[in-house]
């Protein structure tokens, strides 16, 4: 397919260029205009939006899904505007989790999040403590053998790692390590990144606070050099509080997520998630402790809400839910509009409305 006449967006120079585009095979394989494309009619394009840290939507979760409706997952995400999506599982039984993995690697993602099981009790938020377990690098060997080829992302307190095991068995088997739901002080938090954590899960959240005395792990996600993950809903954190990241990190090591529940794209009702109620009223879930239990956040309202909350154009918002979370995971070809990456894409009208959505240059919606 051929396309003309449109604003495509630059990842190096963050902004929108005119221009046209050819894919092939599922492939972008040239950025020239052609006469006889299909005219964008001057539309803003995007890369297609990338959700690391998501655990389901439309009344399904990625943990009880099973393939058909993981496939069916795929697709209500990319409506929605995410071309990539990383199934993110909460905490459940060992069993459950490993065979999870195994439905998501036959239903055909090229990554998969680990978010429960290994958290610090006294951080754990919405995940229930008889479901947490320690930090055991056989188990990570058992997941490592679930997933396959598929990337294998690990959140976890990795404070409670005494020995550097646990870490070191998901670095080497290829996996990517981000702290979470962790009690870790200033300095430890720095040293588990110096040892190799790539990221910290939902910055702020599951975190202790900032103390003037006492940074925590929140500091160190902002100071060092590691991606922090941003739930941008103004619910989690407060425009001011996501204003505050924008300022102090480089902008190629912010990360947007959703964090999203089954409850995403559903009316307020009742949902589980780690296995227990989840109660989403006014669009916000809690658990029935009064605890924030995920989101129902939309990522494509992540990105417009990060350019309000921090006073940005568009297109400064966009590399945080594209090339950024894709450089972070190692996911190749995708995450921007280049010549080889897999020609997922979205048209916007100048009003900001999703308009089309291509995935692997088939249009979706």
């Amino acid at each position: 397919m051929k396309f003309k006449n449109g604003l495509l967006f630059d990842t190096g120079s963050q902004t929108f260029r005119a221009g046209g585009f050819v894919c092939e095979n599922g492939e972008i394989c040239e950025l020239k205009e052609h006469e006889d494309a299909f005219d964008c009619e001057g539309d803003l394009i995007l890369p297609g939006l990338i959700d690391i840290h998501t655990h389901g939507r439309n009344g399904m979760d990625f943990i009880s899904a099973d393939v058909s409706q993981l496939q069916e997952l795929r697709r209500f995400y990319a409506l929605k505007g995410v071309t990539t999506v990383v199934p993110s599982l909460a905490s459940e039984t060992l069993d459950k989790m490993l065979d999870a993995v195994s439905r998501i690697r036959e239903a055909g993602f090229s990554a998969v999040h680990l978010e429960g099981r290994y958290m610090n009790p006294v951080r754990r938020g919405g995940h229930p403590l008889p479901l947490l377990a320690p930090l055991d690098p056989k188990e990570i060997a058992l997941f490592r053998e679930r997933a396959g080829d598929m990337h294998l992302h690990v959140s976890a307190a990795y404070e409670l790692d005494e020995d550097g095991s646990f870490l070191q068995a998901v670095l080497d088997c290829g996996g990517t390590a981000s702290l979470a739901h962790t009690d870790a002080s200033y300095d430890k938090a720095l040293d588990i990144v110096a040892r190799g954590a790539r990221s910290f899960t939902h910055l702020f959240n599951a975190m202790p606070p900032i103390h003037h005395r006492a940074g925590g792990a929140i500091l160190a996600g902002l100071l060092s050099d590691a991606y922090t993950e941003v739930i941008c809903d103004g619910f989690h954190l407060a425009p001011e509080t996501i204003r505050l990241i924008h300022k102090v990190k480089s902008p190629e090591r912010v990360i947007l997520i959703t964090d999203s529940m089954e409850g995403a794209g559903c009316p307020d009702g009742d949902y589980i998630v780690a296995g227990q109620a989840v109660y989403v009223r006014g669009g916000k879930a809690y658990t029935a402790e009064g605890t924030i239990s995920g989101s129902t956040l939309d990522l494509f309202d992540g990105v417009k809400n990060y350019a309000s909350f921090c006073g940005i154009p568009l297109s400064e918002a966009i590399n945080p839910a594209s090339i950024n979370p894709a450089t972070m995971l190692g996911l190749p070809k995708v995450g921007k509009l280049a010549v080889g990456y897999r020609a997922d894409f979205l048209r916007l009208s100048p009003k900001l409305e999703l308009k089309e959505v291509y995935v692997g240059g088939v249009r979706v919606n």
